[in-house]
């Protein structure tokens, strides 16, 4: 399936791209187009380059009461590498522009201020500077909801946690009830939402909450975050507390590690919110036993992405405090080395309290590759793990398949291509450009017909996953290749091949 020739006809290609991944689609049969004369829409990136683009977007500021919703259309710049999700969060916070109409939005400071912002699995967090805590709680609220409502405008989002100076902000004055995970709401008067929540609190009683838990990938390299509506006995953060550890311990579903020690298990006395020795921080304070490493080390997990899952999780729901406090035995965790940590980086806690920015770079996301199915005829969707940050970068999914292709039984690449094999590549909204080694072209040129063929739509079907760039083009050492093995023409571009996928 090549090129935008008027042979291709139309209507194919979009019944094709309609029908989605079935096995009753029949594929069109490659052509002959070795005469013909290729239109380049691209060249040969030297560097990795990545188009900046624009998106019409909906932002969500305050009316004049401050607790009203008032949505601004806006045209908006994505910066190349950027995200749409972080560019329209940017242009929020960076407040109303000339045309917005009458609306308002506080002083936050630089919109570069926000500490934290990822998405994973339809899960975003956003943590807003700590400044905004002097807001009055109803207008926080509002402003929490205002980028809830802002982000999943978009469809790669469905859940928003937002946080404040790397932690849980109480919606009360007494910061004892938490607002959880948020999804958007069609009511704009946040005012009456809030009004009733802040009821749940004067009542004593239970609460129900969307709540955000992390759990360690599968290969215990990454924290993938999962939503669920959990049931608190009562609204005090101690309650929350517990609860939380226990549905920890219930473990996680799929795409995550299955043998994760259950925390309650290890602990040798019931946790305890404090004030650290100096009395400058709140703190949960957790006292492992011994046991917990031994654990650890049989589920192949390391300290570091236990402790991240932990931090992660309850710093996310239980307001009011500013960190963890962690002993395991009689060792009070101020540091982790290389050995403990998934990506062997050492990281040291300053007054042994434990926080969410430590492990920013632990969040994962799942990115789709195509690879072969059983038959050695299709393609099938396969999930991979990657950081968070990289889930739509284009160099990140083309190492992920060469990874892939190193494991057994799912080699769609041939053996020995590296990372240094993508000598840059180039992203825009319409196509996607690659410069491959020449390694890369003869390790090509070495498997079968099929094979190669296999090879190339993987690559294509891989890198357009979820993006509005539909057309790669395969450079090789700056040029492009008129053929490889004598069976596939490489010039010009390749568009998705659904026909291929199974299943």
């Amino acid at each position: 399936m090549k090129r935008n020739r008027a042979m291709l006809l139309p209507a194919l290609l979009a019944m094709l791209l309609l029908g989605g991944c079935t096995t009753q689609m029949e594929e069109r049969p490659m052509e002959d187009l070795s005469s013909s004369a290729y239109h380049m829409d691209v060249a040969a990136p030297q560097q990795d380059q990545y188009e900046a683009q624009t998106e019409n977007v909906l932002l969500y500021f305050l009316d004049k009461d401050g607790v009203t919703l008032r949505p601004v259309a806006r045209e908006i710049a994505v910066e190349g590498g950027m995200s749409r999700m972080e560019a329209a969060l940017r242009a929020l916070l960076d407040g109303p522009a000339q045309g917005d109409g009458d609306v308002f939005w506080p002083d936050m400071g630089s919109p570069n201020a926000v500490r934290r912002m990822e998405l994973s699995g339809g899960i975003a967090v956003v943590d807003l500077p700590s400044r905004v805590r002097e807001l009055p709680p109803d207008q926080l609220y509002a402003v929490r909801q205002a980028v809830a409502n802002t982000l999943t405008e978009f469809p790669e989002v469905h859940y928003v946690n937002v946080l404040v100076g790397g932690r849980e902000e109480g919606l009360d004055l007494a910061a004892q009830l938490p607002v959880g995970t948020l999804t958007r709401i069609d009511d704009p008067d946040t005012g009456v939402v809030y009004a009733r929540l802040a009821d749940q609190r004067q009542a004593g009683s239970g609460l129900t909450k969307l709540t955000t838990l992390y759990f360690p990938s599968e290969d215990g390299r990454y924290l993938l975050p999962q939503v669920r509506q959990v049931a608190y006995a009562g609204a005090e953060p101690i309650e929350y507390l517990y609860q939380l550890l226990e549905e920890l311990g219930r473990g996680a579903g799929r795409e995550a590690q299955g043998g994760v020690p259950a925390p309650l298990k290890y602990i040798t006395e019931m946790p305890e919110i404090i004030r650290t020795a100096d009395g400058s921080y709140r703190a949960i304070e957790i006292c492992f036993d011994a046991g917990l490493d031994a654990a650890l080390g049989e589920a192949g997990l390391t300290r570091g992405v236990y402790i991240g899952m932990l931090t992660d999780t309850l710093m996310g729901f239980v307001p009011g405090v500013e960190g963890l406090q962690i002993s395991v035995g009689q060792e009070l965790i101020d540091e982790l080395d290389a050995a403990q940590t998934p990506d062997g980086a050492e990281i040291v806690f300053e007054h042994a309290l434990v926080t969410r920015p430590a492990f920013a770079a632990y969040t994962g996301a799942p990115v789709t590759l195509y690879l072969p199915a059983e038959d050695g005829k299709h393609l099938v969707r396969t999930a991979c793990m990657v950081a968070q940050g990289e889930q739509y970068d284009v160099r990140a999914r083309l190492a992920g398949l060469m990874h892939a292709s190193e494991s057994e039984g799912m080699a769609v690449l041939p053996a020995g291509l590296t990372d240094a094999d993508i000598l840059a590549v180039y992203a825009g909204r319409r196509e996607i450009a690659l410069n491959l080694s020449s390694a890369f072209a003869s390790s090509l040129g070495a498997l079968s017909p099929r094979e190669q063929r296999m090879a190339v739509f993987s690559v294509v079907n891989t890198l357009t996953e979820g993006v509005s760039a539909q057309r790669v083009y395969f450079f090789f050492e700056g040029k492009q290749l008129e053929e490889i093995s004598g069976e596939i023409d490489m010039r010009g571009y390749f568009v998705r091949n659904p026909g291929m996928v199974v299943e």
